[in-house]
């Protein structure tokens, strides 16, 4: 489809010697509710992405915060290679500046221990995409909105691993992530139900919550 390509180019940034900063993006044919379940389902992250043996929440030091142990298997320049941290996630709901852009969801991380890495941060950003409708909404099979999914992360190894090898791989890894997220996202059931639940519940004058797919976790 060319409204929704399955080739994902990636751009990397070498802000230093010894890091770098690397970004892609894709187009989901999800609402931005049925991809944030996804990438907030932290627990069962492992079950979508390819390159994860084990993604799972564990205390957080911060009242309320939301702390995650991941560990990645991969193979860099012929050797197999596993990596494990724990990074802190912070979950927003922010204004799109763009003329007409509604909201965007954002998920930052921030690396918190590592043996494998001194940085690992940065954030899934999510937001709706109109589709201008022709021949009338879901013509051919093409909905009308998409979810714009971005990714970008900040990169410093530690120990032995070359950073101009896991430049090689993640070039390689972040485009498959990205396509697994989007084919996940895409097999969930509707939620409408439980949306109008959740909004039934919401208190009299309150502000609605802006999504209700965290309420998987």
């Amino acid at each position: 489809d060319v409204w929704r390509p399955d080739e994902i180019a990636v751009a990397i940034e070498r802000p230093a010697w010894d890091a770098r900063l690397i970004s892609a993006s894709v187009l989901i044919a999800a609402a931005p509710e049925d991809v944030w379940r996804i990438l907030t389902d932290y627990d069962r992250l492992a079950e979508h992405v390819p390159n994860l043996v084990q993604s799972r929440r564990v205390p957080s030091p911060t009242p309320g915060g939301i702390r995650i142990f991941q560990e990645g298997a991969q193979n860099i320049v012929g050797f197999d290679f596993r990596a494990s941290l724990t990074m802190d996630m912070v979950e927003q709901f922010n204004d799109d500046p763009r003329p007409g852009g509604g909201q965007q969801l954002v998920v930052q991380f921030a690396c918190a221990e590592s043996l494998f890495f001194r940085t690992f941060d940065g954030e899934w950003r999510l937001r709706r995409v109109l589709l201008p409708q022709k021949g009338g909404a879901g013509a051919a099979g093409r909905p009308d909105e998409l979810t714009a999914l971005e990714y970008r992360v900040l990169i410093r190894p530690r120990g032995p691993v070359p950073v101009a090898a896991l430049e090689w791989q993640l070039q390689q890894e972040v485009p498959n992530n990205l396509l697994a997220v989007r084919a996940a996202s895409e097999r969930l059931p509707p939620r409408a139900v439980e949306v109008l639940e959740d909004a039934g519940d919401a208190e009299a004058g309150a502000p609605a919550p802006p999504f209700c797919g965290s309420s998987t976790r």
